[in-house]
């Protein structure tokens, strides 16, 4: 933890995913409560992320989608120096050090939460080439230019798709920007929503989607250790 305040997971009940509540004590006396959604809050706080979501909650998916993707990286016969990573949904970069541990390359890390890209920055500066604050359902001609100007031909999303969370809409927009064969990872969130929201016509007309992988694990625990499930799923998508 930083120096200046301590954190702590309130086992209080089982809360809604996303409502669980983190006390922090800082040196001055102060106490500040906080919901673990609430991410302007919680990533101006050094560690906290960490401490609360990866080491008491246990969660594995940047671990889990990092693998997926370098397995079908290597099952198509590509170089994973090569796979040029936009990682979206990619909060203060734990996603993006994942990529790295896998031997990929987190070219652009994206967020649609200002405060994400300032923790990504500070925590983990040398992750990614760059990372952009962008609303990925109302990009500029210039933002999409960007992207596409990479030559990514990987998608990483560490963030359940669907409405509650990254609208599949937004992934398939991205998807669009990458290299003609491309690679795309997400979540579904088995738990929540019943029916993967992504399918081959998510990706548009003349597109060929096949999914390669869909691995269902535990993606980590409630405050009161039940699992909460996930699928981690990846396409090959090409365009003409």
């Amino acid at each position: 933890m930083a120096p200046g305040f301590t954190a702590e997971l309130v086992e209080e009940g089982d809360p809604v995913i996303g409502q669980e509540l983190i006390r922090v004590h800082h040196a001055d006396g102060r106490i500040q409560e906080l919901h673990l959604h609430d991410y302007d809050e919680l990533y101006a706080l050094p560690g906290v992320y960490e401490q609360i979501v990866q080491d008491r909650l246990g969660c594995r998916s940047p671990a889990e989608v990092a693998g997926l993707l370098a397995r079908a990286v290597d099952g198509l016969g590509w170089s994973r120096e090569a796979a040029r990573v936009v990682d979206i949904a990619a909060g203060n970069g734990v996603s993006g050090e994942e990529l790295v541990a896998a031997g990929l390359h987190p070219v652009l890390g994206s967020d649609l939460v200002p405060a994400a890209r300032t923790a990504a920055l500070r925590d983990r500066p040398d992750v990614y080439d760059d990372y952009l604050t962008l609303d990925l359902l109302g990009l500029t001609d210039a933002e999409r230019g960007a992207i596409r100007g990479l030559g990514a031909n990987v998608l990483c999303c560490v963030a359940p798709v669907g409405d509650h969370a990254v609208p599949a809409p937004a992934l398939a927009a991205t998807a669009a920007l990458l290299e003609p064969d491309a690679l795309v990872a997400y979540l579904h969130d088995v738990d929540l929503v019943d029916a993967d929201p992504v399918t081959a016509e998510v990706w548009g007309a003349g597109v060929r989607a096949e999914e390669l992988e869909r691995r269902r694990y535990v993606h980590r625990r409630t405050v009161r250790g039940a699992p909460y499930h996930m699928e981690a799923v990846v396409w090959r998508v090409r365009r003409p």
